[in-house]
């Protein structure tokens, strides 16, 4: 009975921390994985598909080479197929999540317009009309961009999944639950002093402006998939290049085709270009910290994996697995050090993270999203 109530409590902890992770979770939200800072969300998706094709190709070619070399039973035990394989992977729910976004926010621009429309007595000045549409948003939770509208004393408010109509004119309708919340939101805001402001819904649409839909669990999982291939194969990828170019590539026989060549330098080196503009230019995905322990268990599961093969095939999958090319205790500093340089590898990505998502949106403004309904 014990032992059963531990395995109740676990299971429940467990799924409880599966439901923190994928629902309230801060950072698992369409704008971060299916948007650019620099690049527009549609050329993303193209840029996205053509890289998995293009990653797709790459794989069809190499194992082909092996398996005419009689080498194809052992091709995805490598670190740099399983890498590239990620890679792939990666570009595949990256353009899933992008053109189910992009569908998804062209559906609700084509349907029917919800709006809201915020009143107050007298005219305010412009710096106050902004904050008026800050105060809107923490209701709404959707960033906006004000731009004049004509013939009207007010501003629109656009954003991607609805449009709104921030009006200065007289307030003439009665006060529902919704102005009471807009009201106190910005009555809260003290560079608005003692000003009084109410609201009306002026367009109307099947869904309420105030009710979030409720986030899709297959989606939420698409976009955590997405997130763990992103950490995995950006702090992998140098890792393969620098273990290539600096140990194997030297000992390695001359490349006899042009096919040979081209994913030896696709897999080799071109990897790290990919995640390094997926990095800088591509992505807006976050990188935490605390995921650095999925990257090291990912690698401890990795080594296990090559004396598996050792002992079940006799296999060794690089020399330097072997005892006779370090003997003993190198092979064992070495597996200490490749741990190493895959935790300094997260550490410098965690620096260039945060120091992206500190300088881009002072240039480039980022795009918000809304969840996508179950």
């Amino acid at each position: 009975m014990r032992a059963r109530g531990i395995l109740g409590r676990s299971k429940r902890w467990i799924g409880g921390s599966i439901h923190r992770f994928l629902f309230e979770n801060d950072y698992l939200r369409d704008e971060y994985f299916t948007t650019s800072y620099m690049v527009p969300q549609r050329l993303l998706l193209c840029i996205r598909v053509v890289l998995f094709f293009y990653c797709l190709a790459v794989l069809a070619t190499n194992l082909s080479i092996n398996i005419v070399h009689e080498a194809g039973w052992s091709w995805a035990v490598y670190f740099t197929t399983l890498t590239y394989i990620g890679i792939a992977m990666y570009y595949w729910f990256a353009a899933y999540n992008t053109a189910r976004c992009l569908l998804k926010h062209r559906r609700v621009s084509r349907g029917s317009v919800a709006g809201r429309t915020i009143s107050h007595p007298t005219p305010l000045p412009p710096d106050q009309l902004v904050l008026l549409a800050a105060a809107s948003n923490r209701v709404f939770g959707t960033p906006a961009s004000l731009v004049p509208v004509d013939g009207r004393a007010g501003y629109r408010e656009t954003g991607l999944d609805r449009v709104r109509l921030l009006r200065l004119d007289t307030y003439h309708a009665n006060e529902s639950q919704t102005n009471s919340e807009v009201s106190e939101t910005v009555q809260d805001m003290s560079p608005l002093g003692d000003i009084s402001v109410h609201s009306e819904v002026d367009i109307t649409a099947s869904t309420k402006i105030s009710e979030q839909p409720a986030r899709s669990a297959a989606h939420q999982l698409s976009l955590a998939t997405q997130w763990i291939l992103y950490e995995l194969f950006a702090c992998y990828a140098p890792l393969v290049s620098i273990i290539y170019w600096s140990i194997l590539f030297p000992t390695q026989p001359a490349m006899d085709t042009a096919a040979d060549m081209w994913t030896s330098v696709s897999m080799h080196a071109l990897n790290t270009v990919l995640m390094g503009l997926e990095v800088l230019v591509f992505a807006r995905s976050p990188f935490r910290w605390t995921h650095v322990s999925v990257a090291l268990s990912a690698m401890l599961v990795y080594l296990g994996l090559v004396y598996m093969m050792v002992g079940l095939y006799d296999f060794y999958v690089y020399p330097f697995f072997s005892v006779q090319y370090f003997g003993a205790g190198g092979v064992a500093v070495f597996c200490v050090l490749l741990l190493d340089v895959a935790a300094i590898s997260w550490v410098v990505l965690l620096m260039i993270h945060h120091w992206r998502d500190k300088a881009y949106p002072r240039k480039w403004p980022p795009v918000q999203c809304t969840p996508i309904a179950a």
